[in-house]
Order: structure tokens, then sequence, then C-alpha cells
């Protein structure tokens, strides 16, 4: 009952960002935000759960030179009440990747608006870790 009713504030969150969204049957939908920001929607039927993913950006390896201010930087920005707004930022070694995600019950995903700003948040959350990795790691030639 939670996917169909979850399944129709995602099509309206899809009229609403001009978007055509669905569930795949992997229970999965994507969409873009200003065509630079890929978000991930995943329904875990087991428990009714909404998980929100979205590439940060490349973490430069963990061989890096400044990996290890890199990795205590992500640690910070996902203290309570940080600029990830509750979001967990998560390195994907495998990918190089660093990762915003959350996760909701579909429970309190019951209207478009709540979707929404679950959505801004997210966005907001990426955004402000590109920016401050740009600050304190810009690439070479970036001065």
């Amino acid at each position: 009952m939670l996917r169909e009713q979850f399944d129709e504030v995602l099509a309206e969150f899809g009229a609403l960002v001009k978007q055509p969204l669905a569930l795949d049957g992997d229970g999965t939908a994507t969409f873009t935000v200003d065509e630079e920001i890929i978000v991930n929607l995943q329904y875990l039927e087991e428990s009714d759960t909404v998980v929100a993913f979205a590439p940060v950006g490349a973490f430069g390896g963990l061989d890096a030179p400044d990996a290890g201010d890199k990795a205590l930087e992500l640690l910070r920005m996902n203290e309570p009440g940080g600029e990830t707004e509750g979001c967990t930022l998560a390195l994907d070694e495998d990918a190089d990747l660093v990762l915003a995600m959350d996760r909701r019950n579909a429970l309190v995903l019951s209207h478009v608006d709540s979707l929404a700003s679950w959505m801004d948040s997210l966005v907001r959350a990426v955004r402000a870790v590109r920016e401050r990795f740009a600050e304190r790691f810009p690439l070479e030639g970036e001065d």
C-alpha cells in the first residue's frame, strides 16, 4: 500500500520538476537537477524505506597526498547541524566517489511537498560539499 502511495507522490513530483518519474522494476528512479546533480531514489519493499543518493564528485584517490585532509573534511561535514542537513556523506572507494545519502520511511513521504522538501535538502547538501571542496581542495590550475 505504501509503495502505491509513493508511486503517486513520485509521479506528482516528476510533474513538478518536469521530468517523468516512476520506479522501475527494481524500485529505482533517477532524475537530474539543473543538469548537474543526479539524484537516485530506491524504494526498499521489505521496509517501505526510500533511499536517496547523489554523487557529489570524485574523491581523488585514497593514496593522494591530501586524502587524509579530505577524509577529515567529510567527517566534519557529517556532524549534526552541518551543511549536509542530515544527509550522510559516504565514500565509494571502488568508484572513487563521494556520495550524499539519506533515507526516509515512505509513510513520511505521503505528499509531494514532503518529497520536494527532502530532495531540496539533498541537493543543497551536494552543492555545499562541492563548494567546500572547491574552496579547500582546488584542482591544479584553479588558483
